[in-house]
């Protein structure tokens, strides 16, 4: 697999960055370059094709890397593996070889494609969005806006889709990274 581009490692240990580094190198030509930290990268961010992160990083950052997601590789650290949106795209410190591989060769496969980047928010959907993340149901956001309980439904199918989360946790995350809450 040869592919010309730039692979970004933000925020990741030394070893990490060795580690990712020798998988890549071992299927692909793609350049990789390693930066300490978000601020460290951010000069040459439109350089890099795709990204390796930490999830600090990630959170600490997830206005730029959101819209990049399919982009993105996230190393989970002391993460747990509870269903996400973001699992297929994340290594774990038990992550075997095996794994690793697949997920890196994967994001490099996918640098050909071009980048779906979320729908802007109605303000509709961003009011669903704020008692979503809230910890309201269904039912008692329907009664809160005055609509229907299919319409609550309506619009978390489309505020999934437009975000890519699919969880209500990964949403309230979401809300409040993004000042919503």
């Amino acid at each position: 697999m040869n592919r010309d581009g730039c692979l970004a490692l933000v925020g990741l240990r030394a070893l990490e960055s060795l580690g990712i580094r020798s998988v890549v190198h071992g299927f692909s030509d793609l350049a990789v370059e390693s930066f300490g930290s978000f601020r460290e990268f951010r000069p040459v961010a439109d350089k890099a094709d795709a990204f390796v992160v930490s999830a600090d990083v990630f959170v600490g950052n997830i206005d730029y890397f959101m819209p990049r997601k399919s982009k993105t590789v996230i190393v989970g650290g002391d993460l747990g593996r509870e269903e996400n949106a973001f699992t297929s795209q994340m290594i774990f410190p038990d992550s075997d070889e095996a794994e690793i591989n697949a997920v890196l060769k994967n994001l490099i496969s996918s640098l050909g494609e071009e980048e779906i980047v979320p729908g802007e928010l109605s303000q509709r959907e961003k009011e669903v969005l704020r008692l979503i993340a809230s910890g309201k149901i269904n039912k008692e956001i329907a009664d809160d806006l005055c609509i229907s309980v299919n319409t609550v439904i309506t619009h978390r199918k489309n505020l999934s889709a437009k975000l890519g989360i699919k969880s209500a946790s990964g949403l309230s995350l979401y809300a409040l990274m993004n000042g919503l809450i």
